[in-house]
């Protein structure tokens, strides 16, 4: 691990300029996007920027002299590389809002800072002095201080900006509110600030080793106690799957993600606390052999948790997050094999396997982050493809096809959407043709121009129930968002007459079994009201079940046991929710 003679004074002094170069250019960007009303997919947003942030970052954590052309020559490539990851997305993300493409950048921007966490120990190895480390100690140090290094600078930026809130706060009591313009409503600051920050912070780490290695061996030490407790966690759950049965796996949609979590956990705890340093476990020998025992079996994890996603690929195909698992649950599989190849084969010096099997696993996982941002693992195509073969082959009905995820999916989902506007079949239904139409006119809740006369024809009445006036029918229009999902083929919305306010006069209450909401109506002098609703229905409750309880009489209202408070003539609405919900069950 580097030392403080080998960060020269002018280096610390360019990481810190970096830091502030790449907050000027970032206020740039921004301050041109808002003052040419450039949309939120512009390339500067999703190309130009993550490029910036990604080089910045790499060149503040692993130069030691600017004299290096392979450290401009790997800047230029990473520069590169995110610009063309970037410019993908961009493609990608047509015809989404802009919260979505938000949502997508965010995403963006984790996966390239876990690109840099696995990239960077394999370049500062290139760019330092020869190192007399073997090779894993040296991959191991600097995959600590790289992480420890991120960490201190996030928690270098929220100690800042906590100190400069509480400057602005105090100097705001006396009345001067420059402080807080300044800090917090000045765009350029802003951006200038978190990037000489970082840089000052990644400065210190690099300068302060002692302060690192410190921070190492107290998180070693809480690893240590930790990981005969998973050990122990994880043989008895494998002891105990035998006797459960693995359909109990099968049944649960996030078991591949606890198996993988669970493989994962275990695994970098061993790598932790069974550092390059250590020739044996720091245990008793009971202990010892109870975490060699479960390192052996810990592939088992990841196989199980591919069976699991292969049953739900199998069932429903692919999306987004089943492809995410697969990637993942491939990297704990590697992982899992090669430290159990170490343990059963190689029991005298198992971290001669080690050695290559953690960096391995590593660049693979970089690998499958480049890949998701590339046409070749591109998750929004792999899911919209496997969607639409199964639809076209006979595996889904027309109604099962899923709107939802196609408008989701960027510019495959919008194609796709396309497709199916003219299918025969697909379009044989108004209500699906209704839907992809406003979809695809960027209307959100794919409602279209619903009609009273369309919402009266989807909706059951509950027997007995006179027919309600239009003007109900066009009070629900303003909802119509709701009642999307409603089908009288399908029975799963039923409206009802229930008094709740005691007038005598029913409101109108309306079943919506595929979003589990119950909506409620009442008549006013101007007409009808939507007067309140609940988002969760009964556990278990079907609509046979709410028919049986028609008939029999069990639907009534129920007055509730906490009153508002009245002051003059004036009524304050008291909410109780929050803190009798226990009670009223």
């Amino acid at each position: 691990m580097e030392n403080s003679e080998t960060l020269s004074p002018s280096t610390r002094v360019a990481i810190v300029l970096a830091g502030a170069l790449q907050g000027v250019i970032c206020y740039l960007i921004t301050w041109y996007i808002d003052y040419a009303k450039l949309p939120s997919d512009t390339l500067w947003l999703l190309c130009v920027i993550p490029a910036t942030v990604m080089m910045t970052t790499t060149f503040s954590l692993s130069i030691t002299s600017i004299r290096k052309p392979l450290l401009w020559l790997a800047l230029g490539i990473i520069g590169v590389a995110v610009a063309g990851m970037g410019g993908w997305l961009k493609w990608s993300v047509a015809g989404l809002e802009s919260w979505d493409i938000r949502d997508a950048v965010l995403f963006f921007g984790v996966h390239l800072l876990l690109m840099t966490l696995f990239l960077l120990p394999w370049l500062q190895r290139r760019l330092e002095p020869a190192s007399t480390d073997p090779f894993y100690s040296d991959f191991y140090d600097k995959n600590w201080h790289n992480a420890l290094t991120l960490l201190l600078v996030f928690v270098s930026n929220g100690l800042f900006w906590l100190v400069l809130f509480l400057w602005a706060e105090l100097f705001e009591l006396i009345g001067i509110r420059f402080f807080d313009r300044l800090f917090f409503n000045t765009d350029w600051f802003i951006s200038v600030a978190i990037g000489v920050v970082s840089a000052s912070a990644a400065v210190l780490a690099r300068v302060q080793v002692r302060l690192i290695l410190a921070l190492q061996k107290l998180l070693t030490l809480i690893a240590t106690g930790l990981l005969p407790l998973m050990a122990a966690l994880a043989l008895l759950f494998i002891g105990a799957l035998p006797f459960v049965g693995f359909e109990a796996i099968s049944a649960r949609i996030s078991a591949a993600g606890l198996l993988t979590t669970l493989a994962l956990l275990l695994l970098f705890l061993i790598t932790i606390v069974w550092h390059p340093q250590r020739q044996a476990l720091p245990y008793f020998a009971p202990l010892r052999g109870m975490v060699r025992l479960a390192v052996a079996i810990s592939p088992a994890y990841p196989v199980l948790a591919a069976w699991a996603l292969w049953l739900r690929i199998s069932q429903y195909g692919w999306s987004p997050e089943r492809l995410y698992g697969v990637l993942i649950t491939t990297v704990a599989l590697v992982w899992a094999v090669g430290f159990c190849v170490s343990i059963v084969f190689n029991r005298r010096e198992p971290q001669k396997i080690q050695a290559y099997v953690t960096p391995a696993a590593g660049l693979l996982s970089l690998a499958f982050l480049i890949l998701i941002h590339t046409p070749v693992l591109d998750p929004w195509r792999i899911s919209v493809a496997s969607h639409m073969a199964r639809y076209q082959d006979g595996r889904i009905t027309a109604d099962q096809v899923s709107l939802y995820m196609l408008s989701n999916a960027g510019r495959k989902g919008r194609e796709a959407m396309l497709t199916l506007q003219n299918d025969p079949q697909f379009i044989a239904n108004p209500k699906r043709q209704r839907e992809v139409k406003g979809l695809l006119s960027g209307s959100r809740d794919g409602a279209g121009k619903m009609t009273a006369a369309m919402l009266e024809k989807q909706i059951q009445l509950a027997p007995g129930m006179a027919r309600p006036d239009k003007a109900l029918w066009q009070a629900m229009l303003s909802n119509q968002y709701r009642f999307e999902s409603c089908d009288s083929a399908q029975s799963n919305c039923l409206l009802m007459p229930l008094d709740l306010n005691g007038d005598g006069k029913p409101e109108a209450v309306l079943y919506q079994f595929t979003d589990r909401t119950i909506m409620a109506y009442t008549r006013t002098d101007t007409g009808w009201r939507i007067a309140g609703d609940a988002w969760k229905m009964p556990e278990g409750l079907t609509r046979e079940e709410l028919d049986r309880a028609l008939r029999q009489g069990k639907v009534k209202s129920v007055v509730k046991p906490w009153a508002d408070i009245e002051i003059f003539g004036e009524r304050v609405d008291m909410s109780y929710d929050s803190y009798n919900n226990a009670q009223w069950r």
